[in-house]
């Protein structure tokens, strides 16, 4: 038996759907493959610019490690390391070579001689220049170069007889001396303006830089004596012998005025002039 409606009709049966609806139901179909391949791919990266990223870090990293290289050198093991077993150079000065190697032997250091030199504040055989300076901190075993002092220098008088004032200064200059005074007298022993006699004497040994007088010749001089050696002499003789030259001839208050002489002044050798005056003593007695 068929159900029937309520109303007692049969209801409406639905047509066949249009042509224009079966349309607006379809599906809409998916695109085809042809459209994806249009779509732009996705562009690779390219191998040149991983290169360079490579490239840079690298180089970074090199900068990097020699900086912190540098830094850990010199810095941190000049504190680390430099400074283990470093010590202080002591003070040398004035220490001869014996005392300095004493004093050298507790730090570890070493002496070395470096040579020698004259210096007239510092002492011969002591030490005058050290190398380090005192007070230089140095790893132990370093050696320590000394030079030693020679004392003041010292120079010899050369031979300036019958030389030119000249000739006189250059060979003193060139003897480490210099000229001092100049005096003239009269000579028949050189020429006029010769070098006579030095004072002091040649070969006589002084320090460096010490000033030499010069006796310059100023020729013969007929009124110039040498002052002969009386002593033994009988006084009366002597006495007239020296008055008939023109010279002046004294005795010692309430001296003899015989016998042979026994002292005279001016000494033998000495220059005579005629204003100068003669002492001569006796010896009060006759000598047969």
């Amino acid at each position: 038996m068929s159900e029937s409606h309520p109303t007692g009709t049969e209801p409406e049966r639905p047509g066949p759907p249009s042509p224009y609806q079966r349309q607006a139901t379809l599906p809409t179909p998916a695109k085809p493959a042809q459209a994806k391949q249009r779509e732009r791919p996705e562009q690779p990266e390219k191998p040149t610019h991983r290169l360079r990223e490579a490239l840079a870090t690298t180089g970074v990293a090199i900068l990097a490690f020699a900086v912190g290289l540098a830094v850990f050198n010199n810095v941190l093991m000049p504190r680390i390391v430099h400074r283990a077993g470093e010590v202080r150079v002591p003070d040398l000065a004035n220490l001869t070579v014996e005392q300095a190697q004493s004093t050298l032997e507790p730090t570890g250091l070493l002496l070395s001689r470096a040579g020698e030199r004259f210096d007239p504040s510092v002492p011969r055989g002591r030490i005058v220049q050290q190398e380090p300076a005192a007070g230089t901190p140095v790893r132990g075993h370093r050696r320590v170069s000394v030079t030693v002092s020679l004392g003041e220098e010292f120079s010899s008088v050369p031979a300036l007889f019958g030389e030119t004032r000249r000739g006189a200064e250059l060979l003193l200059e060139h003897s480490g001396l210099r000229v001092g005074g100049i005096t003239r007298a009269p000579s028949d022993a050189v020429g006029e303006g010769l070098v006579v006699a030095t004072d002091p004497p040649a070969e006589g040994v002084l320090p460096r830089g010490t000033p030499v007088a010069l006796l310059l010749s100023t020729g013969l001089d007929e009124d110039v004596f040498v002052m002969p050696d009386l002593v033994g002499h009988e006084i009366g003789r002597a006495r007239k012998q020296l008055e008939g030259l023109g010279f002046k001839v004294l005795s010692p208050p309430a001296g003899p005025s015989f016998g042979p002489i026994v002292a005279q002044d001016p000494r033998p050798g000495s220059r005579l002039t005629r204003d100068m005056s003669i002492t001569l003593q006796a010896a009060g007695r006759m000598v047969r």
